[in-house]
């Protein structure tokens, strides 16, 4: 039975995010045409407090800054009128002096608000709501003094002052905090069940409270002695001993590294993975004046954190400075060990309220590589029972919020990936800089809990099997790929991305999987063999400790790819199929968007990208058929790459048609494509055979209704090298034209109803057998390469900056013209008159170049039948298309 929802005592729901808003002062409504100085004040004020948004493009976010907010409050309490107006300038400095984690653990400071509270209750003209967020305002401070019976009395007369349930909400979430801070587990798990039993919870608050009420639980089974971090005192013998024996080589380059680092250098800046390193070592080794190093470079870092210098925005130093906090925590003095993880909790609690208030709403949300994906890491590292009150409920905060954030992305991944295991499409992102984000919690998971990883886990990193057959070449420090872009914008267009990356991945998947998955695991042994063959590996990832934790890699299966494996998949919970004669450097590949699938309906589905069902991907010895284009190029991302007519498909042109807005802004372009995503293709036919391997989709829905009255298309591979693909087109009105689409890297050739066209050391030749009047068109080269609507859509400018024209010098790579894995050229198919129904059929080969002639074939027509007839050396085919 599969799982949709997953957390780590029971089901909880997932919750979206929420951007936290200011109410409108009272009063000033009717001033938003005229914009009262006061109101002119309190809206800077607040847009310091929020961050500020412009939807651009390009969209622009703008920093916090909670002092300059209480500053632009008090300024609109000087300008304030009417007590309503007054009383909203108070809370507005309240809310910003709460949020201010720099702030609020001044005692003094903390008197200072209360008595402002207090002020603006004493206000006669204010409202019931106003009165009740005084009083939550005034509670949290006594949450600050630890003052937790005068807290519960404020949060009483908040109840009282008003019943407005945002309000109520608040009130419930403060009294539940209040029973988790003074660790009353047991009430405070009462009081968040009472919250999340509310009417129109605020979605935010929502997320918050499940967070935490899921994470109490969970904290009496976090270790309390260290290490606890990727290993404890029981596992970590095996782990010196690999590092000693196995791992020997890395470890001496690693000792060597932190051998080479002065102390003198360690004094300001990040080096968060280089202390992580530099712990391991000492651990190993016990040399002290290593120990010395690591506490230089804990201390600097996280000065640097909490300065906010640090320029990369990726989590990787931050979980490594945890890490190498936890490996000395026991050989650190006492006040030094308080300091750095005092240090450690403010900053991740400063994240954390920022998360909570931005405008963009951004702590539910899954943080990928970035920042927010520290916090399981640090709260598992900083849950320290000797901390005071306030300490420790902020790690337990920091704790339950990574907990969350995991929670809820394995329960999508789980529930998206479906039958096949498989969520991934944007090979750009998906097997590389993704699965960097839960190979740690993996392998955190077990020393930190005591608990057995759960067995559903293993799809959330990587999967062998769709990487082999997505994996069409490799080379030194890289991998082709079929250039698919199903999410994040599309593909960058390269068709090859860096490598390091996946072969860690899979190294992380045969050490946990190995067991539980030894077919999976041996592909990945496999890939990673060849990888080394080619140059394509080894690396050790952007944790190279991780290395010596794969204790279970002694036990991995050989290097053989299973027996038996079928000529084609389909990943139905991608919407994918996947084929290829072989899985070698000389094999035919192919890639076909065949639409449907469970992940593509998620809400956070996969393929929400690009209007390309029906699309095939060929490759051999070179890009051969193409998914043409780039991301982050306007406006040639919404009106070429995203649209139907960047990928081989068949259009259908109807006069003044409108198409969506795309992930990357407007279309303005009738290109004549498709108007719905893949997930509305229905699947029709999906078989694969020693000898072939055939699929059919009916597209008719992602086209526009008005135009389409059906598309359905029939695709067949015959190893080693061909395909066959017949389209059924019947449009609504015969004017409407049709189009039969396939791009090239380079100029095709075309001789009559044929073509070819070369790209690197392969060849392509393509034959239209119908329509009988077919007419054959090639468009592109130079100022044509991604032609659409009567004109270029050009790479020229970068998605961030509209008009700059430098989308090259960003994401060229050095180059400065289109690279031919991104398309140039293609050729179009139009039959010779107008119809309403049309029939599309070609037969494509496959091969190098030293092949000069495409095979011989015929057909012939029954009532309802094409016949193709074709033989290939000793083989003959005849196929029969209704």
């Amino acid at each position: 039975m599969m799982k949709t929802q997953m957390s780590w005592f029971g089901v909880i729901p997932a919750a979206a995010t929420l951007i936290t808003a200011f109410a409108t002062p009272t009063g000033a409504q009717d001033a938003q045409q005229s914009r009262s100085p006061f109101q002119e004040a309190y809206d800077a004020a607040k847009r310091n407090y929020t961050g500020g948004y412009s939807p651009g493009p390009p969209v622009q976010f703008e920093a916090l800054d909670f002092p300059a907010a209480r500053e632009g409050f008090r300024r609109a309490l000087g300008l304030a009128a009417t007590d309503a107006e007054k009383a909203e300038a108070v809370l507005g400095m309240g809310r910003a002096f709460l949020s201010d984690v720099n702030a609020i653990d001044d005692a003094a400071a903390r008197g200072d608000v209360r008595a402002d509270y207090a002020r603006a209750l004493a206000l006669k003209a204010i409202s019931p709501e106003q009165r009740a967020d005084a009083h939550l305002g005034t509670a949290e401070t006594y949450l600050g003094d630890r003052s937790y019976g005068a807290a519960r009395e404020v949060c009483a007369r908040a109840r009282e002052a008003s019943g407005e349930p945002a309000l109520a909400a608040r009130a419930q979430m403060l009294l539940a905090r209040c029973y988790l801070q003074e660790r009353n587990y047991s009430e405070a798990q009462k009081e968040f069940r009472k919250l999340l039993e509310m009417e129109g919870l605020e979605r935010q608050m929502k997320w918050e409270a499940e967070a935490l009420l899921g994470a109490i639980p969970l904290v009496p089974l976090i270790r309390t002695d260290h290490p606890r971090l990727f290993f404890n005192a029981e596992t970590w013998p095996a782990v010196k001993e690999r590092a000693l024996t196995a791992e020997r080589a890395l470890f001496d380059q690693m000792k060597a590294r932190v051998d080479a680092l002065s102390i003198d250098d360690t004094r300001a800046g990040n080096f968060g993975v280089q202390a992580m390193e530099a712990a391991f070592v000492y651990r190993v080794t016990g040399d002290r004046s290593v120990l010395e190093k690591v506490r230089r470079m804990l201390r600097a870092t996280v000065d640097a954190f909490l300065e906010n210098r640090p320029e990369d925005s990726r989590a990787y130093p931050r979980v490594a400075w945890a890490a190498a906090l936890d490996w000395v925590w026991n050989d650190l003095p006492t006040p030094e060990r308080e300091s750095l993880a005092d240090a450690m909790t403010h900053y991740a609690a400063i994240r954390i309220a920022e998360g909570k208030v931005h405008v963009r709403g951004q702590i539910t949300a899954w943080p990928h590589y970035y920042v927010g994906s520290m916090f399981a890491y640090a709260g598992i590292v900083l849950l320290d029972p000797a901390a005071d009150d306030v300490a420790y409920a902020r790690a337990v905060q920091v704790l339950a919020f990574g907990l969350k954030h995991h929670q809820e992305r394995f329960s999508y991944l789980i529930g998206a990936s479906g039958d096949d295991g498989v969520w991934q499409t944007n090979i750009e992102y998906d097997l590389t800089e993704v699965p960097n984000a839960v190979w740690g919690f993996l392998y955190a998971w077990q020393p930190a809990t005591g608990l057995e990883m759960p067995k559903e886990w293993s799809i959330v990193g990587v999967s062998p099997n769709m990487a082999l057959r997505m994996m069409i070449g490799m080379g030194p420090k890289y991998y082709k790929h079929f250039n698919y872009g199903g999410h994040s914008n599309g593909a960058w267009g390269w068709g090859q991305v860096y490598s390091s990356a996946l072969y860690a991945h899979l190294g992380h998947y045969v050490n946990l999987f190995g067991q539980s998955h030894p077919e999976e695991a041996a592909i990945a042994q496999y890939l990673r063999q060849r990888m080394v063959e080619t140059g394509a590996g080894p690396s050790e990832g952007v944790y190279p400790v991780f290395q010596f934790l794969m204790t279970g890699s002694e036990q991995a299966p050989a290097p053989v790819l299973p027996p038996g494996l079928p000529v084609a998949r389909y990943f139905g919970s991608i919407g994918l199929v996947l084929m290829s004669s072989g899985f070698g450097p000389d094999d035919t590949y192919a890639l076909f968007s065949q639409g449907g699938g469970a992940s593509l309906a998620a809400p956070q589905g996969r393929r929400l990208c690009d209007y390309d069902a029906t699309h095939f991907t060929i490759y051999k010895k070179g890009f051969l058929a193409l998914d043409t284009g780039v991301r982050f190029a306007l406006p040639h991302s919404p009106n070429y790459r995203h649209q139907t007519v960047a990928h081989n498909a068949v259009l259908i042109h109807m006069p003044g048609e409108q198409f969506p807005r795309t992930v990357t802004g407007p279309a303005i372009a009738n290109t004549g494509g498709q108007n719905r995503y893949p997930v509305d293709a229905v699947p029709l036919a999906f078989e694969t055979e020693r000898l072939f391997a055939y699929t059919a989709v009916d597209a008719t829905p992602v086209y526009n209704e008005a135009k389409c009255a059906r598309m359905v298309r029939q695709f067949l591979f015959l190893p080693p090298d061909h395909f066959v693909v017949f389209d059924r087109v019947v449009s609504t009105k015969a004017e409407y034209p049709k189009t039969w689409l396939l791009h090239t890297a380079n100029e095709p050739m075309i001789a009559g109803r044929e073509f070819r066209s070369d790209q690197d050391q392969g060849r392509l030749f393509c034959r239209t057998l119908y329509p009988l009047d077919a007419v054959l068109e090639k468009i592109g080269g130079p100022g044509k390469e991604f032609w659409a609507d009567g004109r270029n859509w050009p790479i020229t400018d970068a998605f961030q900056e509209p008009g700059v024209g430098n989308w090259w010098k960003r994401f060229g790579h050095g180059e400065t013209e289109p690279v031919e894995a991104m398309g140039r050229w293609r050729v179009e198919v139009k039959p010779g008159a107008a119809r309403a129904e049309d029939c599309f059929l070609h037969l494509i080969q496959a091969s190098d170049q030293t092949v000069e002639k495409m095979v011989e074939s015929r057909t012939s027509e029954t009532a309802d039948q094409v016949q193709l007839a074709f033989a290939v050396g000793a083989r003959s085919y005849a196929i029969s298309l209704n």
